[in-house]
């Protein structure tokens, strides 16, 4: 007799904090940003999430309302 092995899909609201935790991640990385090649990193890395998630709200225009500037040493 076959076994079958569930696959547990995650809530909608697991796949919303993880969304939330992955656009924080990429906003801390740019608002902390030592260097420019860092600050340009994270803005490329917010580049690459707006082009898969079309229909959030833009992380790029986000990232634009920051001034950069280096995080203190």
């Amino acid at each position: 007799m076959p076994t079958f092995t569930l696959i547990k899909m995650p809530l909608e609201a697991e796949l919303a904090w993880a969304e939330r935790a992955a656009r924080l991640q990429i906003i801390d990385a740019y608002v902390t940003a030592r260097t420019e090649s860092e600050a340009t990193a994270a803005r490329w890395e917010a580049v690459r999430y707006d082009r898969t998630h079309p229909g959030a709200s833009s992380l790029v225009e986000e990232l634009n309302a920051h001034d950069h500037q280096p995080a203190a040493a």
